[in-house]
């Protein structure tokens, strides 16, 4: 199935009528101007989440062979951030698009170093030229080629880091805080280092200071992503920073050895405390959100560090009770 998409052009804009277009953004537009108008409550967030299947529903342009990668590519926090700025929906989507590209192409080459499959990292380079023809044909934002190729370079080096970290792990090592922490900064260093470069070519508010929030919102997401994986990373050797909590404390190849419905209660036994290493983590990025001093048009980041912050010890919670 991955195959029939080699050769499928990629776009970075739908391919809908006009009429399903302008139902499309009418409906964006008033789901974006009610989020706008909203405090930060629990609301907020549903709000983000219709907003969100709402972008993904007018952008469909990825083949079904990789609907669950591209699932993974709805954030509508980059959208919103270029919205609240500007508060100009054809601005919002323009970054949105781009963005939700680049993060195709992160997670796709993810599975090619994951899995060795070669017709992933094809994938991968079809999305990248679809972002680059799209960016050629944009006077204001060519520079962004450059930038996003170059950006993409120093991510790249986050992958043979994870091999490391994963051969290290099947050796049955034991990882100290600063590793861990580490470890998960760079996972998530692809929202400081490429899409926020998308931001910085069109908000007129944005600067680097919101490059750190998103970066720790992403982080925090990315333990979340572990949390959910636990099981299925074990199984695939993939490293995850619950495991590598864990692992000061029993060795790997215990853990690997367990069957899967009981691999959590294996791993999260031995690391899934408020003064473990994982939630050590969460405190501190929930901390340096806090900390920075970021444009009234994207306060809302650091609501979402809060509430990202609190789903996790409310993960912690659940284990224990």
């Amino acid at each position: 199935m991955l195959r029939k998409s080699y050769y499928q052009k990629m776009e970075i804009t739908p391919k809908i009528s006009d009429f399903e277009r302008r139902v499309y953004l009418d409906k964006i537009s008033k789901s974006i101007r009610d989020l706008n108008s909203m405090t930060y409550t629990p609301l907020f967030v549903q709000q983000m989440v219709s907003l969100s299947t709402l972008l993904s529903s007018f952008d469909q342009s990825i083949d079904n062979s990789i609907r669950a990668i591209d699932e993974n590519a709805q954030d509508p926090t980059y959208f919103i951030a270029a919205y609240f700025d500007t508060k100009n929906i054809a601005v919002g989507l323009w970054v949105y698009r781009i963005v939700r590209s680049l993060t195709r192409y992160v997670l796709l080459s993810d599975r090619f170093y994951e899995t060795g499959n070669k017709g992933y990292a094809l994938l991968a380079k079809r999305v990248l030229k679809s972002v680059n023809d799209f960016l050629k044909s944009e006077r204001d934002a060519q520079h962004l080629i450059y930038s996003i190729d170059y950006s993409l370079g120093q991510f790249s080096a986050f992958w043979k880091f994870e091999q490391i970290i994963k051969r290290r792990i099947l050796k049955n090592y034991s990882f100290s805080y600063t590793e861990i922490r580490h470890f998960n900064l760079s996972k998530s260093s692809d929202a400081s280092l490429v899409y926020a470069k998308v931001l910085d070519a069109k908000l007129p508010s944005f600067n680097e200071n919101v490059a750190l929030v998103l970066h720790y919102n992403q982080a925090l997401l990315d333990i979340q992503d572990d949390w959910e994986d636990i099981e299925d990373d074990v199984q695939e050797d993939l490293p995850n920073i619950f495991v590598m909590a864990a692992v000061e404390n029993i060795p790997y190849n215990r853990i690997k050895k367990s069957k899967r419905d009981i691999i959590r209660d294996v791993v999260l036994s031995r690391t899934n405390s408020s003064q473990g290493p994982v939630s050590r983590l969460v405190n501190e990025l929930q901390a340096s959100s806090k900390s920075v001093s970021i444009p009234g048009e994207f306060a809302f980041l650091k609501f979402l560090s809060d509430r990202y912050a609190d789903t996790l010890r409310r993960n912690a919670s659940s284990m224990n009770s």
